[in-house]
């Protein structure tokens, strides 16, 4: 069984790693849900994702109210074999950002141009851009039909029907 886990967790590095934007789901304070795509760079040692988003966002309020925001990172639909199976993985994060004057604001800036190149540039220069950290606290990795994943630190637990509907904010089966 450990041999299954490392070939998952292989398979999620790899699809962060080769990735270049997440999905993000806010909730204003109203409660209306936001979906929106943001770039991201991703610290392997930390587990730590970063995003630089526009404060013309509706998404950008929410995040900086540090409440938890959900991000989904997924296969390209022209390259899967089956577009509903897609490999994909998501996680509910704490957030914190990262001001513009500050040493991990420059370091995170450089990594941003070496990952996006020059248009990078363009968008830090912009004075409502800012830079947010995502931590994630748990999720789940979907690695086609029949496979998924709950993920939580370095647990990887496979989903099977005895525990399909365990996991964050879901109750136990009947």
């Amino acid at each position: 069984m450990m041999e299954k886990i490392e070939i998952v967790a292989a398979e999620i590095n790899y699809l962060i790693a080769n990735t270049q934007t997440m999905t993000l789901a806010t909730l204003d304070s109203a409660g209306v849900p936001e979906a929106s795509m943001a770039p991201f760079i991703h610290d392997a040692a930390t587990r730590q994702f970063y995003t630089a988003v526009s404060g013309l966002s509706p998404h950008t309020a929410y995040l900086a109210a540090k409440k938890p925001v959900g991000i989904m990172i997924i296969t390209d639909e022209q390259g899967a074999p089956q577009v509903l199976g897609r490999k994909r993985v998501s996680y509910t994060c704490d957030v914190h950002e990262i001001f513009r004057e500050t040493e991990i604001c420059h370091m995170l800036y450089e990594q941003f141009k070496a990952k996006f190149g020059g248009i990078m540039e363009l968008l830090f220069q912009l004075p409502d851009f800012r830079l947010f950290g995502l931590d994630p606290l748990s999720g789940r990795y979907i690695a086609g039909f029949g496979g998924a994943y709950l993920l939580k630190g370095d647990s990887i637990t496979p989903i099977g029907p005895d525990n399909l509907r365990k996991g964050p904010g879901l109750e136990q089966a009947p």
